[in-house]
């Protein structure tokens, strides 16, 4: 009779054990606020810069790779991220830099233009000290119109921020030992997405995320496509494991009446992250 006893308890205990179990496993995971960290593989990093006197047509186009000697083979650190405010809307976020230094002794005349527009011109066999900043950062704001446990597809908007500084040190023989002074600008411009996320089941899903934009105003031209194609893996209840592959494409021209500004750059490289959700 105790057994009998002994045996039901242990069967009811197991079967506690079970509900409670399966209820934890249906509790949808937290999503509402979503913080991703890694670190981004440049595996590939073509990039032009012309300043030219739009008056003369005088200037130069330079790859930084050959003409300054840098080297953009390296990994640099990435965040993104969103919050839901509500299930179907959500304001999204992402910025990474990369950054470059070179010092090269120049193989023939180089030719720049100032951004007062003055022509300056480093002679053959001169050593050039340079450095390159590349920033990006994205603000929107998301519309998932389609948004289930299994399947999320939306569409968003928002700003683009891009800053380009290009430094450069050498003595210049025209005008006589002045020196090169640094380029820096700031561009804002729109951005168009469209997400697509695929929960695979409760711990593995793979995404599609995929920007654009082509706009002209007032001194400034641009264009720019981005996309990130990736899986997830939710290890924990508040963590995920991810990785991707990114390409993105940027180009940018600034017609300033001192100088005008011509800046084309391609990116690709993996990802791979950390990302917490709340």
């Amino acid at each position: 009779m105790n057994n009998n006893k002994l045996i039901t308890a242990l069967l009811a205990l197991c079967s506690l054990f079970a509900i409670v179990n399966q209820a934890r496993a249906e509790e949808p995971l937290p999503d509402k606020f979503r913080l991703a960290l890694g670190g981004f593989a440049v595996a590939r990093f073509d990039s032009t810069i012309s300043m030219t006197d739009p008056n003369l047509g005088a200037g130069i186009s330079i790859n930084p790779q050959t003409t300054l000697g840098m080297d953009f083979n390296t990994t640099v650190t990435r965040l993104e991220g969103y919050y839901r405010f509500k299930p179907k809307h959500a304001l999204t976020y992402s910025w990474y830099s990369i950054s470059s230094d070179g010092n090269k002794i120049l193989q023939e005349d180089f030719e720049w233009v100032n951004e007062d527009g003055e022509k300056i011109i480093i002679e053959a066999k001169a050593q050039v000290v340079s450095q390159l900043d590349y920033d990006i950062f994205k603000v929107g704001y998301l519309w998932s119109f389609h948004h289930t446990d299994k399947v999320e597809i939306g569409v968003g908007a928002g700003l683009h921020i891009t800053r380009l500084a290009l430094g450069l040190n050498a003595t210049s023989t025209i005008p006589a030992g002045s020196a090169i002074e640094q380029v820096d600008t700031t561009v804002p411009l729109p951005v168009f997405s469209v997400v697509l996320k695929y929960n695979i089941n409760p711990k593995w899903s793979w995404f599609m995320k995929a920007e654009a934009f082509a706009l002209q105003f007032d001194k400034w031209a641009g264009s720019y496509r981005d996309t990130n194609l990736g899986i997830e893996y939710r290890a924990w209840k508040n963590v995920a494991l991810g990785a991707a592959f990114s390409a993105n494409s940027l180009e940018i021209e600034e017609d300033d009446s001192e100088y005008k500004l011509d800046f084309t750059n391609n990116i690709a490289g993996g990802v791979l992250y950390v990302a917490t959700y709340f």
